[in-house]
């Protein structure tokens, strides 16, 4: 389903950092810092006498290469240098891995700063796919129908961004802070540098970008949360080895950052902003708990490409795939064929979760074994096609009563009524069918109802 996957590669969500700042303060967390030791120590030798070794403290700011906003103090610049060059030592300790080469650090005002994650939003979102996933996301009750999802999309990431790594150009991108690094900033450059340090070893980003052209969605957010979690896992360690001051410096400062636009998002946007960092985080602590940071690494050449290998760590670490499925061929004359992906266990989870409460929403999902959907647009209509596997025939029957509750009350469709030995939803807007058969489910949605009717006949129902 549409999750906004490549705007999130830039997105450093804050919901992440406030629970590891309230793990650390109160002593919660269960994450282990690495006992490896991959210190770099420096030599100098004296003609006529040993050679001794000093561990070195800190990457020299002198050896970062970048550049600065034209308007940034060269002191400000070399202060900061010095601040990432300490982080660059402390990301390699935790992760347990040496920087191939020092990564380049950029650093802007904040003007510049703002056009360049600008820039990068532009350049990585289609205003046609937004589009489409905004007529798919209404269609199914998802969004409101006033809701302009590309002016939503820039405001809430212009908020939210607080320094990224680029991983095309190599390069970590942080805003200007005159008066000295914070906590916080601190925090969230040692979870990018992370991203860095696992590029360099990993190179990851080709395998990710192919799945956003050619994947099903689910795949690239399986990937995603592998990054993500990684990258929070280690924050996680750098936040346990704050002071209680510091600690209570940075969850001062989060509280004083303006939310107003992610507190305006539906549940389920949020919830699947922090997918990622949350849930990768608890598969990264799976992985690390069973085989340590080298099941961790083994992780980047066998990618989990499931949502369902992330929600179960057990199920990526036995391998299990998903079941077969034959792919769909539905078409409609006239129409255009917009997205054709999987929603996946934690799609379907989104997908309930307005109408249907939390724990049956969860429970309604879990039994996913594989799922396909087409999209068809044509000016204004959408219609949607969807064939569900369960991993067996009771689960199909917790999700396809999940579902009806969901489109009586989360998409507002009337009507429902007996056909074919599915339920019809054919009373006014949107036009819904919903049938099961043994452990499949068939869904159709649609605005057009004659469009809805085709799909329907294609599939045999």
């Amino acid at each position: 389903m549409p999750r906004f996957r490549r705007t999130r590669t830039i997105l450093v969500t804050l919901t992440a950092v406030v629970a590891l700042i309230a793990a650390a303060c109160t002593g919660s967390g269960e994450a282990t810092p690495s006992t490896q030791d991959p210190s770099t120590t420096v030599s100098t030798s004296v003609e006529d006498t040993t050679t001794t070794e000093a561990p070195l403290t800190s990457v020299p700011a002198s050896a970062i290469p970048g550049t600065n906003s034209p308007t940034i103090s060269d002191e400000v610049a070399t202060a900061m240098r010095e601040d990432i060059g300490v982080l660059m030592l402390d990301a390699e300790e935790s992760r347990g891995l040496p920087f191939l080469s020092v990564p380049t650090v950029t650093i802007l005002d904040m003007d510049e700063f703002t056009a360049r994650v600008n820039e990068e939003i532009a350049t990585e979102v289609s205003p046609e796919e937004v589009a489409n996933d905004e007529a798919l996301l209404k269609l199914l009750g998802m969004l409101d129908d006033d809701v302009d999802l590309s002016s939503l999309l820039i405001d809430l990431y212009t908020e939210q961004v607080a320094g990224f790594y680029d991983p095309d150009a190599k390069e970590l991108v942080v805003p200007v802070s005159v008066d000295g690094m914070t906590v916080l900033q601190k925090v969230t450059i040692v979870h990018e540098l992370v991203h860095a340090l696992t590029d360099q070893h990993f190179d990851f980003n080709d395998e990710y970008e192919r799945l956003l052209e050619e994947g099903n969605g689910d795949d690239a957010s399986g990937v995603l949360a592998l990054v993500e979690g990684d990258a929070t896992y280690q924050q996680f360690l750098y936040v346990e080895t704050l002071s209680p001051f510091d600690a209570a410096q940075a969850a001062v400062e989060l509280l004083s950052f303006d939310t107003t636009m992610i507190d305006s998002v539906p549940n389920w946007m949020r919830q699947d902003l922090g997918f990622p960092y949350e849930h990768g985080l608890t598969f990264v602590g799976q992985l690390v708990e069973t085989g340590g940071l080298k099941e961790l690494d083994e992780a980047y050449q066998n990618l989990p490409n499931t949502s369902e290998q992330i929600l179960d760590p057990n199920k990526y670490l036995r391998k299990e795939q998903p079941d077969p499925l034959p792919p769909l061929t539905v078409t409609l004359d006239g129409w255009e064929l917009a997205d054709e992906a999987t929603f996946g266990e934690w799609g379907i989870r989104l997908l309930l979760s307005d109408a249907v409460p939390p724990g049956a929403a969860t429970q309604a999902a879990s039994g996913w074994g594989n799922d396909s959907y087409r999209q068809f647009v044509r000016g204004d209509d959408t219609a949607m096609a969807w064939v569900y596997l369960g991993e067996t025939e009771q689960d199909a029957k917790d999700l396809v009563d999940a579902l009806i509750v969901h489109v009586r009350g989360g998409m507002g469709a009337s009507g429902g009524r007996e056909s074919g030995g599915g339920l019809l939803f054919d009373g006014g807007d949107p036009w819904v069918f919903v049938d099961r058969v043994d452990d499949m489910i068939y869904m159709v949605v649609s605005s057009d109802a004659a469009a809805g009717a085709d799909l329907r006949e294609q599939l045999g129902l």
